[in-house]
């Protein structure tokens, strides 16, 4: 089980990289890369876990701190997510126009779909 270690230490090395730039890449929205990026960390969290031996203390401390950024990131993402979402109803809202029925009620209207096409 020792000439594992340092295979350990070393893809828990790539792991910090990986979640350093899956964070730089959600910041700057560049889901194109961020995508690939999370398949290459899912590769690289299934590899730690095949590797199937027990933690040393020291490792455990580095673990221990990259789940928790780990975590951060996908707070992060959440929250981009939302924020995407929101900016997207926010403009579709704005693009709607009003319609009225013939009593002169409003009627409600499926968003038209202008911004996603690409005809505004």
């Amino acid at each position: 089980m020792e000439p594992q270690l340092p295979q350990l230490q070393q893809k828990l090395d790539q792991l910090e990289t990986l979640i350093q730039q899956e964070r730089d890449y959600a910041c700057r929205m560049q889901i194109i890369e961020l995508k690939q990026l999370q398949e290459e960390k899912g590769v690289l969290i299934n590899e730690l876990k095949d590797l199937g031996q027990d933690c040393p203390d020291d490792l455990k401390q580095i673990a221990g701190r990259l789940r928790e950024e780990n975590r951060r990131n996908a707070r992060l993402l959440h929250t981009c997510l939302n924020y995407l979402r929101q900016a997207m109803q926010s403009c579709t809202c704005q693009l709607t126009p009003a319609t009225y029925g013939s009593a002169g009620n409003m009627l409600q209207r499926a968003p038209s779909g202008l911004l996603l096409t690409g005809r505004i």
